[in-house]
């Protein structure tokens, strides 16, 4: 008798990479052979994995799949274990309370003040990297500031904090070289501690967390526990991405001198061109979910209690989607892009983190029309080990 072939070993998943923005080429050979497969985690286990378009927004907004493995009791959150209240790890009906509740506060009016406050902002931190010129590693002087800026005044967190807050997100976020796991836990309880001191004293101003404390005692509304959670996971996620988003915006148009060139002389609608710069922005890893019950998708069966990555970078590059995909084209008549996810968990930080990037890309060519890198592509500093796949250092000049 015959032997059997042994099975074809599955894909390794995050895939190698070799740059800082583009996707790896694993991601667009599975895309092209289909919209599903399966892959192995680096910790043994397996899962589906997600490319195109279509069936990306299709589970992201689809009822069957949650955060949680079907059966898990909810925790509650403690002033011992906050992360338990973070909003991205709920499923209905507490995740569409919690989420409700936030957004009543998070409005497009308050957006539209703090964009008033980051354009100043943005252009003294320009200013100050032509003062100490003639070049500047961007990621220090503006990608990092700004965001951190402008989620402590959302937040209502004093200046003289935020250098404590960003070193504890940091450790905790694995973005620190060298961080230890007793670094990143001491961190972890630090910034519990300070979010919940933060709201315990903060019952009268005009940042959001006044205004949640405020409304605490009504029917809809959240507990101080519950409010801590929610500027616990904006402050440790709030500035990240946004400044990986400003760095990987730059070093993008940095390396296309006819859009560069287009910008410079205003031919682009920068609304437009953040969204083709958002959609282009890669992840190193998707958006996990499992399966709350057996469901067909593109005729295949995933179980209950399957995980399933959702690649917003396989979607985002879909040439089924967005022909051309690798191009920026912010005049092409392109359809929404997934950046911020979709469905009831689609990012509640978007129009800010939209408004910062506009704000950061826009003062940076204004003031520094001759704006390049001061070394090879090759040689920028870049990580995947974090969050996200983040520049660790981009050095400028003019």
């Amino acid at each position: 008798m015959q032997d059997e072939l042994p099975a074809t070993p599955l894909p390794a998943y995050p895939f190698p990479r070799t740059s800082a923005i583009e996707p790896p080429p694993a991601l667009a050979e599975l895309r092209a052979a289909g919209p599903l497969h399966r892959v192995q985690l680096a910790d043994g286990r397996q899962a589906w994995l997600v490319t195109r378009y279509d069936e990306v927004r299709t589970l992201l907004g689809h009822p069957a799949f949650g955060t949680q493995y079907p059966g898990t009791v909810p925790m509650t959150e403690s002033e011992d274990n906050l992360a338990a209240g973070f909003m991205f790890l709920k499923d209905p009906p507490e995740h569409t309370r919690l989420r409700r509740s936030v957004t009543r506060a998070f409005t497009a009016r308050r957006v539209a003040e703090l964009r008033r406050r980051a354009m100043p902002v943005a252009a003294d931190l320009v200013d100050q990297m032509l003062a100490r010129g003639p070049e500047a590693d961007v990621m220090e002087a503006l990608a990092y500031p700004l965001p951190i800026t402008m989620i402590s005044e959302l937040l209502g967190i004093a200046a003289e904090d935020r250098g404590r807050f960003r070193r504890w997100s940091d450790l905790i976020l694995r973005s620190v070289e060298g961080g230890s796991d007793e670094e990143m836990g001491a961190a972890f309880l630090d910034l519990q501690q300070f979010v919940v001191k933060l709201v315990d004293g903060k019952p009268d101003g005009t940042d959001l967390v006044s205004d949640l404390a405020r409304h605490s005692g009504e029917p809809d509304g959240l507990t101080r526990l519950e409010i801590a959670a929610m500027a616990m996971g904006l402050l440790m996620a709030g500035y990240v991405t946004t400044a990986s988003a400003i760095s990987h915006a730059l070093l993008r148009l940095l390396g296309s001198p006819q859009v560069m060139a287009q910008v410079r002389a205003g031919q682009i609608e920068t609304t437009r061109l953040v969204e083709e710069l958002l959609r282009l922005q890669d992840e190193e890893v998707g958006i996990n979910r499992i399966a709350q019950q057996d469901v067909e998708i593109c005729g295949v069966r995933i179980a209950r209690g399957d995980t399933v990555i959702i690649s917003r970078a396989g979607a985002n590059r879909d040439p089924g989607a967005f022909p051309d995909p690798a191009a920026i084209s912010p005049g092409a008549e392109r359809g929404p892009h997934l950046a911020f996810g979709h469905g009831i968990h689609h990012c509640l930080g978007a129009a800010l983190a939209r408004m910062e990037l506009e704000v950061a890309l826009g003062t940076l060519i204004t003031k520094i029309p001759g704006i390049r890198l001061a070394v090879p592509p090759a040689e920028l500093e870049w990580s995947c080990d974090g969050m996200d796949v983040s520049i660790k250092r981009l050095p400028v000049t003019w």
